[in-house]
């Protein structure tokens, strides 16, 4: 712990030094507007996709810099920084090292509230209002936006966003009379015991960590925001609000159920491979993985996906999106921040957007394509891709994943205190103690470290 306090000592250092203008030569994200001719520029996109979702990426890239970039004088450059994209995007604001910085940064929700602070950031939101812009606000759903929106401001445009789906392996449900995906967590348990009864097969798998747990939480109303500031989304969050809203007791109850059905796998260990194989007949599982799915299971069973259960049939705000976003970094040019917003159009456009989507399985950020007819026939021949955008659509924009500052010590909390809950090692009252205290003393700990 206190390695990893010292960690953000120095990042909240970096931050801190950036966001306060230590740094005479830094610049500035504001005030600056689009311009028309930004011919003979080069832009860096640093990026953590890696596999065949690496591959989709450059693609969208090579097919920009052979057409559009062409015609207007622009070239992109892919940079792969995996998950160390925000310590270091901190570290080249903090000594003013523009040489070596990115154009467009890949960043993840969790990543907002500190990046949004350097100064070298241009809000999304800026270019959005611009008149000059070809995009708009409009051209996104409601609640991707809000995924990347920090202290009412738009700060990233959402590229690569997915949900959480019920999988489920259709034959198995069929041979055992089920004739419809489960709608609730009790319905699930039910279906879960069922079907963990035929020999060698468990009823589901799935590990309940943050991922999981946030949105069984965020699901039950639109005001469960998890923790105090809408979820860190207003201002830094400082502790949980689970207890207190009963969002934590009411799932933790109905999860009892799915614990006690007898035929649950509570670890993950090969989940794609595992219910592709037929092992397991249903699985919580991101729609990022339907391309890989789909792929493992053809010519072994029609799989098909659902909606999250529902933890009770009467609750109003639906599953949260998570993924990444495209951010803008000032180097005081804007020609290259215009070049930069360009690539971001293209690339969030609603033919690329198809593309992107048929290859990844994320959902598609802009509104308009899925009313391409290339995207009506795919939805047609892959209705399991199209259940992630109708879970989207059917969303509260407030059901959110929230900005929880330690997002991965509160995964481990989570993963472990859920876990020995399966276990039966400790009660619904002990896991939630545990779950609430811990976290709570954990984001402590990251304010008392970071001011």
């Amino acid at each position: 712990m206190k390695k990893f306090l010292a960690g953000l000592v120095c990042v909240g250092a970096i931050v801190g030094l950036a966001a306060c203008g230590k740094n005479d030569n830094a610049s500035s994200g504001g005030d600056v507007s689009l311009v028309k001719d930004f011919s003979d520029t080069e832009i860096v996109l640093w990026h953590a996709m890696s596999g065949s979702n690496g591959e989709a990426l450059d693609k969208i890239v090579k097919d920009y810099n052979d057409t559009q970039g062409k015609e207007k004088g622009v070239k992109v450059s892919t940079v792969f920084q995996d998950t160390e994209i925000a310590s270091k995007v901190k570290m080249t604001s903090s000594t003013n090292d523009s040489k070596n910085a990115p154009d467009i940064i890949q960043t993840v929700g969790m990543d907002i509230p500190s990046i949004s602070k350097l100064p070298q950031i241009v809000p999304a939101q800026t270019f959005l209002d611009d008149k000059n812009s070809s995009i708009t606000k409009d051209d996104y759903y409601e609640q991707l936006l809000r995924g990347f929106t920090y202290e009412d401001k738009i700060v990233g445009v959402p590229m690569a966003v997915s949900t959480l789906l019920l999988y489920y392996n259709e034959e198995l449900l069929k041979k055992e009379g089920f004739d419809k995906a489960p709608e609730t967590i009790d319905e699930l348990a039910s279906y879960t015991k069922k079907l963990g009864q035929i020999k060698d097969v468990n009823g589901l798998n799935t590990q309940i960590s943050r991922y999981q747990l946030v949105n069984f939480l965020v699901s039950q109303f639109p005001e469960s925001f998890v923790g105090d500031n809408e979820g860190g989304r207003k201002a830094p969050m400082t502790k949980v609000t689970i207890k207190e809203d009963g969002t934590l007791d009411k799932f933790l109850t109905e999860w009892q159920k799915v614990i006690d059905s007898g035929g649950y796998k509570h670890i993950e260990d090969n989940a794609n491979e595992e219910f592709a194989t037929g092992m397991n007949a249903m699985a919580l599982l991101s729609s990022s993985r339907l391309g890989a799915i789909k792929t493992l299971s053809e010519g072994n069973f029609t799989f098909k996906t659902a909606f999250l259960p529902k933890v009770s049939a009467d609750d109003t705000s639906g599953a949260s999106t998570g993924g990444s976003s495209l951010v803008l970094y000032n180097h005081n040019d804007e020609k290259k921040l215009s070049a930069a917003w360009d690539f971001v159009a293209f690339a969030t456009s609603p033919e690329v957007q198809s593309k992107w989507s048929q290859l990844t399985g994320y959902i598609p950020v802009n509104v308009k394509t899925e009313e391409l007819s290339e995207m009506k026939e795919f939805y047609k021949n892959n209705p399991q891709f199209k259940t992630a955008l109708d879970q989207l659509k059917a969303s509260d924009p407030l059901a959110q994943e929230p900005f929880d500052l330690v997002n991965w010590e509160i995964n481990d909390i989570i993963t472990d205190a859920m876990q020995k809950f399966a276990e039966k090692k400790l009660s619904k009252e002990e896991t939630a103690k545990d779950i609430v205290d811990k976290v709570n003393k954990a984001l402590d700990e990251y304010h008392e470290a970071n001011g």
